[in-house]
């Protein structure tokens, strides 16, 4: 994927309802709690870690934020628009 291409996981979200978006962003969060546990491990177990395997951990958990980011916002929009549908509905 080359910088400012869209990223496949960010369409799979933009797809996803309701639903499936509260159980991404568990999942995301469970992610990145692994890639925390991950780093620090590495970190701990040898302090001159190859540089780039710490810069892949680090960009992985930017990228996991962001995708959190975008569920959490989408979600939050699906749920202001169904709570405007059921108040035009009542």
């Amino acid at each position: 994927m080359l910088l400012g291409e869209p990223s496949p996981s960010l369409a799979k979200i933009n797809a996803m309802n309701m639903e499936k978006l509260a159980v991404k962003i568990m999942s995301l969060r469970e992610e990145q709690q692994r890639m925390n546990a991950k780093l620090e491990r590495l970190l701990a177990r040898d302090p001159a870690a190859p540089e780039e395997k710490i810069k892949q951990a680090k960009d992985t958990l930017v990228r996991l934020k962001a995708l959190e980011e975008a569920a959490m916002t989408r979600l939050k929009g699906k749920a202001e628009r169904k709570a405007q549908r059921e108040q035009r509905g009542q």
